[in-house]
């Protein structure tokens, strides 16, 4: 028996293809753009889906620099220092004390993170039981269970309008025993002296 004899149900019903218009190639531009926009999105959509954190931070960053780049466009200054000048919109370079702070982490070093720490976040933390020596018992704990700070991302740097700075990095951590990974994210807020006045 013929392929086209064997018994696969009914016999489909063929219909007569319409003709193609004359004029047919004035859609294609639609139809390209379509795609494209459909596959955009489509991208957007599963970015945003398995990395939330991460493309919330991209979107603080775009809307910063369209912020202050409409700023800039309109002749317009945004006053941020307390002598009254505009702010630059590139970023500011990181501080020594928080990289000395990141660095710490990384290496499992307290003293590092202790001495980028001012004098008055050591005394706070001192009255919550903290200080160097239960620092570096933390991170020997850390580092014995095999967990490792796998990448380290400098988002960025803002001066406050009372002179301050901050800074924020995003830290990936990999689990002991490839049990995945985890990103903690810190906003350091830096001093005139440059020293780490705040953690969060």
């Amino acid at each position: 028996m013929a392929l086209d004899e064997a018994a696969f149900g009914q016999k489909p019903q063929y219909q007569q293809r319409a003709p193609r218009g004359r004029f047919r190639f004035v859609g294609y531009p639609f139809r390209f753009f379509f795609r494209l926009l459909k596959r955009t999105l489509g991208g957007l959509i599963r970015t945003l889906a398995f990395h939330p954190v991460s493309s919330l931070l991209v979107l603080l960053l775009m809307a910063t620099a369209g912020f202050l780049g409409y700023e800039n466009y309109n002749g317009g200054r945004l006053h941020l220092g307390p002598s009254g000048g505009s702010a630059a919109s590139d970023t500011l370079p990181p501080s020594p004390a928080t990289e000395d702070f990141i660095k710490g982490q990384t290496t499992f070093n307290a003293a590092l993170m202790w001495q980028s720490f001012s004098g008055g976040l050591q005394q706070q933390l001192s009255q919550h039981g903290t200080n160097q020596q239960s620092l570096q018992r933390q991170l020997d704990q850390r580092k014995q269970a095999g967990s490792k700070i796998d990448q380290v991302q400098y988002v960025g740097g803002v001066q406050a309008p009372d002179g301050t700075r901050l800074f924020m990095y995003v830290l990936t951590i990999e689990a002991p025993n490839q049990q995945g990974v985890a990103e903690n994210h810190y906003v350091l807020t830096v001093d005139q002296t440059d020293k780490i006045i705040k953690v969060e």
